[in-house]
This record gives structure tokens, C-alpha cells and sequence, in this order.
């Protein structure tokens, strides 16, 4: 699932910001995703952050349950699968819920538990509970909250300042690959007739967009995404230390210059 048109013009004209720029926010963080399927179970796309649970539990968790526990960031723990993302949730929230639930970014948009507050919202779980209400637009309304409560992101998003959204949207640290990836985005979704979304690859997928992402990955180029792209795709996210999922999204395109 993913927003519509309407969606994205609606949060456009809230936040007076051209619709290209919405998009390519919703495109980097999510690849426009609003909720997974787990065994046909619609979920929230959500990342649990160890070193943020550990930070709001005052580290008690840290010796008995280390993957989920930690004073810093530490990639080698984030989850691989989507399944495995919500797994650590459900396991952190067995031993504190509201920290579990503000230790992870939730949504299309990725917007953290802990800024709960800040965004008006009664409570973490309320928050939470936005994420799924009503379709889409909790979601869409979480994101909108997060920039209009901070006018350095309001206006670093209008202007395209892409550096500047980098370091107050994501907090740095990706020496402007970030920044690069949604000067990209705005690229492709900025030029007349663009389409409203790129389509997220995955298996059983067939077409000229299938077959270049095969050429970039060096294998036999054919226009079906079967079991040998699937597995070149998710090697390629391992060694990235993207989510290995073999769903080629923004950034699976991005790593492999699609």
C-alpha cells in the first residue's frame, strides 16, 4: 500500500511546500510504503533502534538482552527482514512497551517514537496508534507535525536545501548520500508527466524496468525478476546493510544507481 495523489497534494499545500519534495521524502524514507504485508497481516513499516531503547530503559536491558539493548549504534543489530523488524518491537515492548514503541521509527516517513511530544500527540502510544488510524493519513499527519514543528526543516524542505534536511531530518552522519538520494528523487518526480511513484520491483515482476535492474546487477538481463534476481538483490542489500528483503525500493535503486 502507499499514498495517493490526493495524499501527497494535501500535505503539499498544509505545509506550502512543492508536491515533488513530499514525495521524494516519502520515496528515501519508505519507497512510498505505508504498510507491510506479513502473511497477510497489514503492518506499519517500523526500524527498532537498540541503542535508543537502551538510552530510554537507563540501560538495564543491556547485559541480559544485548540484541536488543546497547549504549551505541550499532548496525550489525538492525533487523534484515520486515518480519525481523517487528519481531525486536514485539520482543522490547515484552519488557517495556512505551520505550520499545519511542525507540522506533514508525511509518512511511520513519519518524521516531520519542517525538511523540513534540508532535502533539497525548502519548507514545497514541502515536503509534496514528500510524495505522485511518489508512494513510496518520501517517502523512506524523510527517507533517514532525516539519512543522521545526522551521529550519519547514524551510530547508521548501527551499531544496537538501544538505540542510540531511542533518535535521536524519541527524547527519551520511556525508550528503542522504541529500544526494532526495535531489535524485525530486528529479524524477519534479518533470511534467512524471509518475507519481516508482513501482517497488519484486518477485514475479516483469518489464523494461526489471531487465535494467539486472544489467545493473550483472546478471543475465531477460525482463523477468525471478528466483536468481531475487537472490542478487538481496546479496546486494546484505552487503549494503539495507533491509534484505528482496524488494527493490528508493534505496536498493539508489545503491545500484537506478
Amino acid at each position: 500500500m502507499g499514498f495517493d495523489e490526493l495524499d501527497y497534494r494535501r500535505a503539499a499545500a498544509r505545509l506550502d511546500l512543492p508536491i515533488p519534495h513530499v514525495k521524494a521524502m516519502s520515496a528515501v524514507e519508505s519507497s512510498g510504503e505505508t504498510f507491510w504485508d506479513l502473511n497477510g497481516r497489514q503492518v506499519v513499516p517500523v526500524r527498532f533502534e537498540a541503542h535508543w531503547f537502551g538510552k530510554l530503559t537507563g540501560y538495564r536491558f543491556n547485559a541480559s538482552h544485548p540484541g536488543l539493548s546497547c549504549v551505541d549504534w550499532t548496525p550489525s543489530l538492525a533487523a534484515r527482514t520486515r518480519a525481523g523488524a517487528w519481531d525486536q518491537v514485539e520482543r522490547a515492548r515484552a519488557l517495556d512497551r512505551d520505550a520499545a514503541d519511542a525507540a522506533s521509527s514508525w511509518g512511511a516517513f520513519q519518524v521516531m517514537g520519542f517525538h511523540w511530544r513534540g508532535l502533539r500527540y497525548d502519548s507514545v502510544r497514541a502515536f503509534v496508534f496514528s500510524m495505522s488510524s485511518h489508512g494513510d493519513d496518520g501517517q502523512m499527519d506524523a510527517f507533517v507535525r514532525f516539519v512543522e514543528a521545526d522551521p529550519a526543516l519547514h524551510r530547508a524542505l521548501r527551499l531544496g536545501q537538501w544538505e540542510v534536511v540531511e542533518e535535521l531530518y536524519n541527524g547527519g552522519g551520511f556525508g550528503g548520500a542522504y541529500a544526494q538520494k532526495l535531489r535524485a528523487a525530486v528529479a524524477v518526480y519534479g518533470g511534467i508527466g512524471a509518475p507519481a511513484m516508482p513501482r517497488v520491483m519484486r518477485l514475479g515482476d516483469r518489464g523494461a524496468d526489471v531487465a535494467a535492474l539486472q544489467v545493473a546487477l550483472g546478471i543475465a538481463a531477460d525482463g523477468a525478476f525471478g528466483p536468481a534476481t531475487d537472490a542478487a538483490v538481496r546479496r546486494v542489500q546484505a552487503a549494503r546493510a539495507l533491509l534484505v528483503d528482496g524488494m527493490v525500493g528508493a534505496m536498493t535503486r539508489s545503491v545500484l544507481g537506478l
